[in-house]
């Protein structure tokens, strides 16, 4: 083989040479013969291959704090790598708001809100901030105004809600102390973009403000908001119903059960497309399968659900952790999946696409792992 690559490649050099002849020269029976080797070659050669991507590997998020939305005391869960602790916070909490893995800090309410303000008299509290695992408390907002507060993404600031005689405001502060109003008219179901680009937010009948119900959208760093979706939850269900968003910022879930009939909407954050989530009808036989979630996380792959389902085996009691396939609209469910476990309350994702946390019925956190 060796001799008979270097007669090939003898030939091929001759007829490169040939071919770099100079001009005017009239070709002769050797340049047939290197053009022959040279096609020869060519047929024979390997094609050029390329380098598949490497595939994306799917990790935990960062370690975090979690506390269920407003609730006291002085314990917190502990997420880590797919293990959840309950541990000890460094000073007893009256409302829990949100934790930044960004920044190590906690948002709370020194008490318990037990006076209301606001033209729909909501409940408030003030808003404090501590380090964890150990810190110095420091005073946020000292007034009894304040709905409630999430950090956005960076840890560089937190969003909130302010309440005011005359309206509810939907506000951004910065640590460095900029602090500039986003919506007006709001209501207490609003949640902050993954990559901090957005919030979502409802306005709704039933809080005595003025403005048209619906899903609305409005950039973070302040500008005019979108509407939607027409949806309007009416003043009912509870803080922790907040817009879901899809891990690309693409699309939000919004739960609104508390009239009947209940439904999950999924709508575009850029206004292009809003529907009431429906069932696929070969789902129906099945109490579980068939209702729709009332409560979800998106999938990273923007296609799938998961959520508990409208079902439970006793007035009260935990709902079954399912996982929704949606059509390519994202309008329908096409496919579910039972993932056997109950839960009160979908926690966080462990590692995004494959487990889960959630609280069980004995108030545990515990992981769901996905098929």
């Amino acid at each position: 083989m060796r001799v008979r690559s270097f007669h090939l490649s003898a030939l091929a050099l001759a007829g490169a040479i040939l071919a770099c002849g100079p001009a005017g020269v009239t070709p002769g029976p050797g340049d047939d013969i290197a053009t022959s080797v040279a096609a020869t070659l060519s047929a024979i050669a390997p094609a050029p291959t390329e380098t598949p991507a490497p595939e994306p590997v799917a990790t935990p998020l960062p370690a975090r704090l979690w506390k269920p939305l407003l609730s006291g005391g002085a314990t917190g869960w502990w997420l880590d790598a797919g293990t959840a602790t309950e541990i000890a916070l460094p000073v007893d909490i009256g409302q829990y708001y949100d934790y930044s893995s960004a920044n190590g800090k906690i948002l709370y309410a020194s008490h318990f809100a037990n006076v209301g303000a606001g033209p729909g008299n909501l409940a408030v509290s003030d808003l404090w901030m501590i380090d964890y695992p150990a810190g110095a408390p420091s005073a946020l907002i000292a007034t009894d105004t304040v709905v409630e507060a999430m950090w956005a993404p960076d840890g560089a600031g937190f969003v909130y809600t302010l309440a005011t005689p005359a309206t509810y405001e939907l506000r951004y502060r910065a640590l460095t102390g900029e602090d500039r109003l986003l919506a007006s008219n709001v209501s207490l179901t609003w949640n902050v973009s993954p990559l901090g680009t957005f919030v979502a937010f409802t306005r709704e009948t039933g809080y005595e403000v003025p403005g048209t119900p619906g899903l609305f959208v409005v950039p973070l760093a302040g500008g005019p908001e979108v509407e939607v979706s027409t949806v309007d939850r009416r003043g009912t269900g509870g803080i922790e119903d907040r817009p879901t968003w899809s891990a690309d910022e693409a699309y939000i879930a919004l739960s609104a059960w508390g009239t009947a009939p209940g439904e999950m909407v999924v709508a575009a954050a850029d206004g292009s497309f809003s529907s009431s989530l429906t069932v696929d009808q070969a789902l129906s036989v099945n109490p579980i399968l068939g209702s729709l979630p009332t409560v979800v996380q998106w999938h990273p792959d923007g296609q799938h659900l998961v959520g508990l389902a409208n079902y439970s085996d006793s007035m009260g009691g935990p709902s079954p952790v399912v996982l929704y396939e949606l059509d390519e609209s994202r309008s329908h469910v096409v496919a579910a999946a039972d993932l056997g476990a109950d839960a009160y309350l979908l926690v966080d994702w462990n590692v995004p696409g494959e487990s889960l946390f959630v609280q069980d019925e004995f108030g545990q956190v515990v992981l769901v792992h996905l098929p």
